[in-house]
């Protein structure tokens, strides 16, 4: 698809330039209209929808994405967003002093803060070498975060597409 035509897939004012589609993105339009309809059929019967099928669709949507994602439903769980699936995550992990969380310097800032949360409160230490910019290859991301990594490194943070820039780390 032509980045002209990707700009019609959004209802934001054509007179301005959006960036922020991270922390206050709009929905394409195709996604916003099927959010409408869903709205529609709450608005109709709120105690029905909520109360007695809202459940069932929530299993159903889990199955179709479990099955997207080759796993098994058991596996996923909703979350209101990112940084409150990675707060759940972060607190229910068996880290204690000494150990060591590897991250690095392009993550979004919400994150780093649970992290260096968590650490705070159980003596880990929370690491993120640099990566330079530019990125000349993915060899080099990879090497610059493996050299973080230590005896004491119990978890590898690495976001696929970074927040503050966009990049696609090789990672999967």
């Amino acid at each position: 698809m032509h980045l002209a035509n990707l700009r019609d897939l959004f209802l934001i004012d054509p007179n301005i330039i959006f960036f922020n589609h991270g922390s206050f993105g709009a929905c394409p339009r195709p996604v916003f209209e099927i959010y409408q309809d869903w709205q529609r059929e709450l608005e109709r019967q709120p105690v029905e929808f909520l109360g007695r099928r809202f459940g069932a669709l929530m299993e159903e949507a889990r199955g179709v994405l479990a099955a997207f994602l080759g796993t098994g439903r058991e596996n996923l769980f909703y979350t209101t967003n990112a940084t409150t699936a990675l707060n759940i995550v972060a607190r229910s992990l068996p880290l204690g002093p000494g150990d060591e969380i590897l991250s690095n310097d392009h993550e979004y800032g919400a994150l780093d803060q649970t992290w260096e949360f968590v650490c705070s409160k159980r003596g880990c230490r929370y690491v993120r070498p640099t990566i330079s910019l530019p990125i000349r290859s993915a060899e080099e991301v990879i090497e610059t975060i493996w050299q973080g990594v230590s005896e004491r490194t119990r978890v590898l943070f690495i976001s696929h597409i970074t927040s503050p820039t966009g990049l696609i780390f090789p990672i999967a």
